[in-house]
């Protein structure tokens, strides 16, 4: 008999019976709690030349992402969930992630247990699918994708992992998370040279190895929650970055497939009934 491992997550793509959950927590690459506006932190302390020159890297980097008008990349992450008993056990996840902006972006994701989810904003819906169950929720949301994560996460509740670093927003977001910033070294990750980056926000140290030279883009990152209990980590290793890619036609395009079923979103499911009518009608 298999023991049962708490699950709760830190940072990945849920779809259920009831689609529900919140964006990963945290300052530096998410919204706040309520998904809308950043945290009011301090300027990033850029004292010395090391400072300076891990600043300048890393905006380079979010400059770079944010002036991609397309491209796909792979990722392979983990996370810990601190059980009740202060241990750390750690569970994962691989994606698939397809952008075309201003408003295209497919997201697949693999589960360490197996379960297989997707999300898609094609212009003018937001739709999330578990292929295991054969279920799959759909909203309206026109516009681009900078809109669609603010929706997706904000107002429909769920979780995007790094959903910031998918943002054109992402070079004038990281200056008001960032309270610190310093360079590590220089490295290399599978013979692809990076520059290595450690900071702080104020509850997240980070720290991102992304490549050298004109196309900076981030090979790792690692979040440490350093004031939730027992310090838990998130990882991300990203591969196979491509920023020419050609799309399908049908890449951006949600099949419906055979004998699934539409369910709606938590939220959805949570509104609360409309009013009686001023007339003094009950409504059924």
């Amino acid at each position: 008999m298999h023991h049962r491992w708490s699950r709760m997550r830190i940072a990945p793509l849920a779809c259920s019976a009831v689609i529900s959950t919140v964006l990963m927590a945290g300052p530096v690459f998410g919204a706040d709690e309520q998904g809308a506006s950043p945290l009011p932190v301090a300027a990033p302390t850029v004292a010395t030349e090391s400072q300076r020159e891990a600043y300048t890297l890393l905006q380079g980097m979010a400059r770079h992402l944010a002036g991609l008008q397309a491209f796909t990349v792979n990722s392979r992450s983990g996370y810990d969930v601190v059980q009740a008993s202060g241990q750390k056990i750690e569970f994962g996840e691989s994606r698939n992630l397809m952008m075309a902006r201003p408003d295209r972006l497919r997201v697949e994701e693999v589960a360490s247990d197996g379960r297989r989810d997707f999300a898609l904003f094609d212009g003018k819906t937001v739709t999330v699918m578990n292929a295991d169950s054969n279920v799959y929720a759909q909203a309206p949301q026109p516009g681009s994708v900078d809109d669609a994560l603010v929706y997706f996460v904000r107002d429909l509740r769920m979780r995007m992992p790094l959903a910031l670093l998918l943002t054109t927003r992402l070079p004038d977001e990281l200056p008001q998370r960032i309270e610190s910033i310093d360079y590590v070294e220089g490295s290399e990750i599978d013979g692809v040279p990076v520059h290595h980056l450690a900071g702080r926000t104020e509850s997240v140290d980070f720290q991102f190895w992304i490549t050298q030279g004109e196309h900076p883009v981030p090979l790792r990152v690692v979040l440490t929650y350093r004031n939730a209990t027992g310090q838990p980590q998130y990882w991300a290793n990203f591969s196979q970055w491509n920023v020419a890619p050609k799309f399908a036609a049908e890449a951006f395009r949600f099949s419906r497939p055979q004998d699934a079923r539409q369910i709606p979103f938590a939220v959805q499911r949570l509104q609360p009934a409309a009013p009686a009518k001023a007339t003094g009608e009950v409504t059924p």
